[in-house]
This record gives structure tokens, sequence and C-alpha cells, in this order.
């Protein structure tokens, strides 16, 4: 059973990770993250994580600890999808109660052709991981371990999230920061290239 993404702890090696402020990523061949941040501030509140054919739009949300908020948005989605005549279904998968979906898409040259799509919710003990995921690892009926390469479960499985001790509303996303930047400093350590690249250890990022 895949373990799911864990609280921030005392007792949780963290050091071979990338920092993002409320998440640390896992280092895993061939992941690449580009960061939705404000150029300015150094700051956001979402990532989304390249692996393989597959990207997955992860967000952080404050939760109540006594509330299950994944059941009330995963109904909300469905209901969306609905509305707009998408087929969708709700599935038990790895993280318990999934949405799948076939959207509509149009390329950049303008072709029209449809894409799986995946939404995840995991509950923490005080916040909820939202994850929409495109690509293979949205196909329904395959195998999160398939084959001996890392899949996007794998990642989801493997993250940290760190809450804080800050009162939040439930509902609120939790702030990401970029890599290169401590708490405090008004400007990024190391400036990306011309396509706003950079590595940052083992990670490739994209801003």
């Amino acid at each position: 059973m895949t373990p799911g993404p864990l609280d921030l702890s005392d007792d949780l090696d963290t050091s071979s990770m990338l920092d993002l402020g409320a998440m640390f990523l896992p280092n895993i061949p061939g992941l690449e993250v580009h960061l939705d941040l404000d150029p300015r501030l150094g700051v956001g509140k979402s990532v989304s994580l390249h692996l393989n054919m597959t990207i997955a739009e992860v967000q952080v949300f404050a939760a109540a600890a006594d509330e299950d908020p994944w059941a009330e948005m995963r109904d909300a989605i469905v209901s969306g999808l609905r509305e707009q005549k998408v087929d969708c279904s709700i599935e038990m998968g790895l993280f318990g109660t999934e949405i799948y979906a076939v959207m509509p898409t149009v390329d950049l040259d303008g072709t029209a052709h449809v894409q799986p799509v995946r939404f995840v919710g995991v509950r923490g003990s005080r916040w909820l991981l939202r994850v929409v995921i495109s690509g293979d690892g949205a196909l329904l009926g395959t195998p999160a371990t398939a084959g001996t390469e890392p899949t996007i479960d794998d990642v989801i499985s493997k993250l940290v999230i760190n809450r804080g001790e800050d009162p939040l509303p439930p509902g609120e996303r939790l702030v990401l920061r970029s890599p290169d930047r401590k708490h405090g400093e008004p400007t990024p350590l190391t400036h990306p290239d011309s396509n706003g690249n950079f590595n940052f250890g083992q990670f490739h990022i994209q801003l």
C-alpha cells in the first residue's frame, strides 16, 4: 500500500529533498519541477511536477483537523465536470477516492483532442493535498507501479508537507517558495537563465 504524503516531523530526514517551504519534494530521477511563483517575491501557491509522460499540478490547503475537506471538494469537482458534459467517474485509487475524467483540449496548433485527467485528494492532520494529473499517469486501469521506472504516484507518496503552526482558515492555500530563497531574504541567490530554468542540487527547476 502506498504510504501517502507525510507530515514534517523531527524524525524525518529531508536533507536530500527539495525544500519548497510548505512542501518537500523527493529526489526522483527524471523529475522536473515547474514553479508558479511571483517573480518579485519568489513565492507562489502551486507547483507542476513533470515525470516521463505525466504532469501533476500540486497544491496544499489548510484544513481543520476534524474535517474531511476532500469529500466536499471531490463532489464539487464532479458536479462541475458533469455540468460541462465531461465524462467522469469516482474510483478507488491508491490515495482513496479519485476522479477520472476525459477532458477536451486544444493543442498549440489548434488541433482538438481529448486528454485523460485524474484528480487526487489526500488528507493530512491539518492540511489537504490536491493533485491534478494529466497524461499517462491519469489513465484509468493503468497500474501505478507498472514497469521499473518511477511513476507520479511514487512522487506523491513521498511528498512531505510542512503545514507550519500559523493559524489559517480552512481552504487557504499554503505558500510555496523558491528553493534558492531562504526565509526573509528579498532576492534569490541563484538567477535562472533566459527561459527561467536553473538547477538546484539534483533538481531541474523552471519558473
